[in-house]
């Protein structure tokens, strides 16, 4: 799915992508190269979520103990998270005409390649969004036949302005909001890249991750924070997730090629 300049499929989202440093961060997790948070909703206009309701529906006649992942289960899947991470990092740079396989250089991670309207890409920020991009398709292959029911990729959630509560949207839902040009409808939304979760329900989080591709590859990944303008200003983005989806600040981390920090 496309249509977002810069973008990838299925990232198609989130008030949830704050602006980082210059140099620190990809472009997946940097300002509207991933982010519709971007798109907000005409003056006066507020943003109705009629999938809500039925979702609280759902829930409340679903179990409320669901059994979570097991430590040793949770270990195996970061550690995928890790080595998808890594082969992504290392076949990009592999492909890339001017790395030829070599890591990134503090100057050219500061490059400027273009312009997207009023913002300035770096080489960073466009070798982020390809990395990005294979790594997902390699943790959505990976996961698919043993965690396919406890790890969700890239999924959506948004808050009910009705009760206050973040809550997973049908990815058939956010598809049809984008391909009718409702992408308001997001605003404010957040996608975490990966979520560990009770079996069949993203709205019991027991992890959640984002894939991150310092560059260079010594400097540390950071949350960035919402810049003014932006709907969780001034918080970062790992807060977001502990908030939105009752985590502990132990249970949101980065995924990175040397490991999940």
């Amino acid at each position: 799915m496309t249509g977002f300049p810069g973008t990838f499929a299925l990232v198609l989202l989130a008030g949830g992508f704050p602006m980082e440093a210059l140099g620190q961060t990809d472009s997946a997790t940097n300002g509207c190269l991933r982010n519709p948070a971007c798109y907000k909703p005409p003056p006066g206009e507020e943003a109705i979520i009629p999938w809500l309701s039925h979702t609280e529906r759902a829930a409340r006649t679903a179990s409320t103990v669901s059994a979570m992942l097991e430590d040793a289960d949770v270990t195996i899947i970061e550690s995928i998270l890790t080595r998808c991470a890594r082969e992504a990092d290392e076949k990009v740079n592999k492909e890339d005409d001017e790395l030829q396989g070599q890591d990134p250089t503090r100057e050219q991670c500061k490059k400027v390649v273009r312009r997207e309207g009023n913002r300035e890409v770096t080489r960073a920020m466009e070798l982020g969004t390809r990395k990005h991009e294979l790594a997902l398709d390699c943790i959505r292959a990976a996961v698919a036949e043993d965690f396919a029911k406890h790890v969700s990729v890239t999924p959506t959630y948004q808050k009910d302005p009705n009760t206050g509560l973040w809550r997973w949207v049908d990815p058939k839902q956010v598809k049809e909001w984008l391909q009718i040009g409702l992408k308001s409808m997001l605003w404010g939304a957040l996608v975490p890249d990966i979520v560990i979760h009770a079996p069949g329900n993203p709205n019991q989080a027991q992890r959640a991750y984002d894939l991150k591709f310092p560059c260079p590859h010594d400097n540390d990944p950071s949350w960035g924070r919402y810049a003014s303008g932006q709907p969780h200003h001034p918080k970062t983005q790992g807060v977001m997730y502990q908030e939105a989806l009752r985590l502990k600040k132990k249970d949101v981390s980065f995924s990175t090629p040397k490991g999940v920090k």
